[in-house]
């Protein structure tokens, strides 16, 4: 947590790809049309979606589903950066009113 702290201190732009000086820039997939899919749990991947239908329902995942959503939509099939994934997770969070 220290660590982070301290690398973050003189890092405006600690919490982004762009523009962060100590991020290495890559080059990800901007696709609408799969992300949105992916966040309705339509990817075709039936893990991936009870997952993301889960989330939807309950408001809640298990740490290693969190996960498994993540590399999907990451470095694992998708190739869409987390920036956007984060976007997704909070609008249907906001949605659902979890705290």
């Amino acid at each position: 947590r220290e660590f982070f702290y301290t690398a973050a201190t003189n890092n405006p732009r600690f919490d982004k790809m762009e523009g962060n000086p100590i991020c290495v820039q890559i080059p990800w997939d901007k696709n609408p049309e799969a992300l949105a899919k992916w966040a309705e749990g339509r990817t075709g991947f039936p893990w991936i979606d009870a997952i993301m239908t889960q989330l939807r329902q309950e408001g809640w995942i298990h740490h290693l589903a969190r996960h498994a959503v993540a590399c999907f939509l990451t470095r694992g099939d998708l190739w869409i950066s987390w920036e956007e994934g984060m976007k997704v997770l909070f609008l249907i969070l906001e949605f659902l009113k979890v705290p």
